[in-house]
């Protein structure tokens, strides 16, 4: 019988516990740079039977959407502070991925690209960039990339039938929909030991596009929801609909397939790894209410997290708890 603490293989990591650390925004920088608290609470995360980490946010541009709530690739001091979160974290045995995305895509000397209006010449750059950040990150001691192809990020639109019109060859089919970021994803792997994780958007042919990630090389995906309503109905059965659908994906790629968030208490977790083939789960916002939670599941002291899922964090683009700031 499986169990959320289970010491446990993610690809080619060992992993302490089935729990993943999603990573959203950056508040708490200084000047840019990461601050105190910032070290305290990764290695508050690792010691505290995490089983792997992404980090919050990386921005691969300036002037985003979400710039001004994330840490920046370009950051001068890059590879040498986030060197030392990853050689916190690996000190506890915890594998990290540095969560990479745009919302705004400023290339070439343009502002705000639609999808539709991207030459090839921008897709390459787009293309070229990522490698050159995934080099700074291999520098910086993580273990892997989560490319975030989800929610709102530029890659959503990208791989999105509603959003991507394009009728060449990165348009139309799934295959040429998703083009852009399997010829990234390959050239990453033929580059660098790093694991990649795909960040993805339930959608119509999201099988299909699992099955491709996969071919091409990614190590594993965590499944979240897009926008839609249509994705946060239940089924029949009073189950979240994410579950049934991310049980499908993981039942039909031999990847480590993340279930995006939805459960906050240890019954309901032990219960869906043991009645489906999903076999990790990821949570942010009982993160950010307490980075030690796991450790009072384990001693019994708690069994479900006390965060009220207001989503204040997220509203307010803030990595501090808003409630428990009120408390204290």
């Amino acid at each position: 019988m499986k169990d959320l603490f289970d010491k446990c293989e993610f690809g080619d990591f060992k992993l302490n516990s089935r729990i993943v650390r999603t990573g959203l925004w950056e508040s708490q920088k200084e000047l840019g740079k990461l601050s105190p608290e910032i070290f305290l609470r990764y290695e508050r995360l690792a010691k505290n039977h995490v089983g792997l980490i992404t980090t919050e946010l990386i921005s691969m541009y300036p002037h985003d959407r979400f710039s001004d709530y994330s840490h920046s690739i370009d950051s001068p001091a890059f590879i040498k502070e986030f060197k030392y979160v990853t050689d916190t974290t690996h000190q506890y045995n915890v594998p990290i991925l540095a969560q990479l995305g745009f919302v705004n895509c400023n290339v070439n000397g343009k502002q705000n690209i639609e999808v539709n209006d991207l030459t090839i010449e921008d897709i390459r750059q787009i293309q070229s960039d990522y490698i050159v950040a995934s080099k700074k990150i291999s520098f910086a001691g993580f273990d892997g990339i989560q490319l975030a192809m989800g929610n709102s990020y530029f890659f959503s639109k990208v791989i999105d039938s509603k959003e991507n019109k394009r009728n060449d060859e990165y348009g139309g089919n799934t295959l040429n929909r998703v083009r852009m970021i399997l010829e990234l994803i390959k050239v990453i792997k033929d580059t660098s030991n790093l694991h990649i994780n795909c960040r993805i958007n339930v959608q119509d042919d999201i099988v299909e596009i699992a099955k491709l990630l996969e071919k091409v090389g990614a190590d594993s995906l965590q499944i979240t929801k897009p926008s839609s309503p249509q994705y946060f109905r239940k089924d029949s059965s009073n189950r979240n609909i994410l579950f049934d659908i991310t049980d499908e994906i993981a039942s039909e790629v031999d990847i480590p397939v993340i279930l995006g968030g939805g459960l906050t208490d240890m019954a309901s977790i032990n219960d869906l790894i043991n009645t489906t083939s999903i076999d990790f789960v990821s949570m942010q916002r009982p993160f950010v209410y307490n980075p030690t939670f796991l450790s009072e599941w384990v001693n019994g002291s708690e069994v479900e997290s006390l965060c009220r899922t207001c989503n204040n964090c997220y509203w307010k683009k803030t990595s501090t708890c808003h409630i428990k700031i009120e408390k204290e």
